[in-house]
C-alpha cells in the first residue's frame, strides 16, 4: 500500500517578503508621483493663463517733485496648489515707450482658489527735465507692465506677467503762463499775468501757484500767487496784474511757476515771454 504524501506550506524568507513590500511601496509612490505631476501640470497651465489685473492705478498727488501713482495688482490662483514667494515688479513707460519708474511689492503666498491683492505705489519724479515731466501737462497712454517669477506647488518655477495700456489724464493739461504788455498807472508799472490749464486727473488739485516774472537777464521783476482748488475735469483760468520793478523789463524774459501742495513745491518749466 502506497504512503500518503501530505503537502507542506513553506513560508517565504523574510528578505523576499520585504522586497515584495518595497516593490508595492515603489508602485504606490510612482502612481502618487504621476498623479502629482499631472495635477501640477494642469494647475500650472491654468495659473499661467490666469488674469493679472491692475486696479485703480491713478495719480493721487503731485508733491515733492513727484507724481504719486498708487493702486494695486491682483492675481487669482485657480489651481489646487499654492503660489509661493510671489513678488510683483511693476514698470511704467510713457506713450513713447520711455521708462518712467518701477517698483516691487511682495513676497506673498496665494493659496489654491484664492486671489492675492498687491497694493503698490509708483513715484515718478517730474522736477527734472525729461519724459516724466510730460505727465503733468500732457494726456497720454501709459504702458503698465508687471511680472513675477514664483514657486508653484512647492517646487516648480512659474512666471506670470501683465502688460496693458492705461489712459493718463494730466493734472495740468494745456498749461500756459503768460505776461501781457506792461502798463504805467499811478506811478506803478504792472503787467497782467494769465495762468490757465485743465485738470484732467482723477483727483482735486488743492494748494497754490506761486510765480515770478523775470527779465531777459533773469532778474525778478515781480511775483504773485493764486490759490488752487480745481476739481477733477475742471479748467482753471486766472488773470491778475503784477507790479513790476521800475527798472525791470519782462520783455524777452520768462514766467516761472511753482505748484505748492502739502508744504512742498513742484517747479514747472519756464514759460517764455515774447
Amino acid at each position: 500500500m502506497a504512503a500518503l504524501v501530505v503537502p507542506t506550506h513553506r513560508t517565504p524568507p523574510g528578505i523576499y517578503r520585504a522586497a515584495r513590500a518595497l516593490r508595492w511601496v515603489a508602485v504606490i509612490l510612482l502612481v502618487l508621483a504621476l498623479i502629482f505631476v499631472a495635477t501640477v501640470a494642469y494647475s500650472a497651465y491654468e495659473t499661467a493663463h490666469a488674469t493679472v489685473e491692475s486696479r485703480s492705478l491713478s495719480g493721487v498727488s503731485v508733491a515733492n517733485g513727484e507724481i504719486d501713482i498708487s493702486g494695486s495688482f491682483s492675481l487669482t490662483n485657480p489651481g489646487i496648489y499654492p503660489i509661493q514667494s510671489l513678488t510683483f515688479t511693476a514698470h511704467v513707460a510713457n506713450d513713447s515707450g520711455v521708462p518712467l519708474t518701477s517698483a516691487a511689492v511682495g513676497p506673498q503666498t496665494i493659496n489654491a482658489g484664492s486671489t492675492g491683492q498687491f497694493p503698490i505705489t509708483l513715484l515718478v519724479p517730474v522736477n527734472e527735465s525729461g519724459a516724466a515731466q510730460s505727465l503733468l501737462f500732457k494726456d497720454q497712454y501709459l504702458e503698465i507692465a508687471a511680472w513675477a517669477n514664483v514657486t508653484y506647488a512647492y517646487f516648480f518655477p512659474l512666471a506670470v506677467t501683465l502688460t496693458e495700456s492705461r489712459s493718463w489724464g494730466a493734472p495740468f493739461e494745456g498749461f500756459t503762463a503768460s505776461a501781457g504788455t506792461p502798463t504805467f498807472s499811478d506811478g506803478v508799472v504792472s503787467a497782467p499775468v494769465t495762468i490757465d490749464w485743465a485738470n484732467h486727473a482723477s483727483f482735486t488739485e488743492q494748494g497754490a501757484l506761486t510765480y515770478t516774472v523775470d527779465s531777459a537777464s533773469r532778474m525778478v521783476c515781480g511775483s504773485g500767487s493764486f490759490p488752487v482748488n480745481v476739481p477733477a475735469g475742471q479748467p482753471f483760468n486766472e488773470t491778475e496784474p503784477v507790479a513790476l520793478s521800475a527798472s525791470c523789463s519782462p520783455i524777452g524774459g520768462e514766467v516761472l511757476v511753482g505748484y505748492t501742495f502739502d508744504g512742498s513745491t513742484t517747479q514747472f518749466p519756464p514759460e517764455p515771454i515774447p
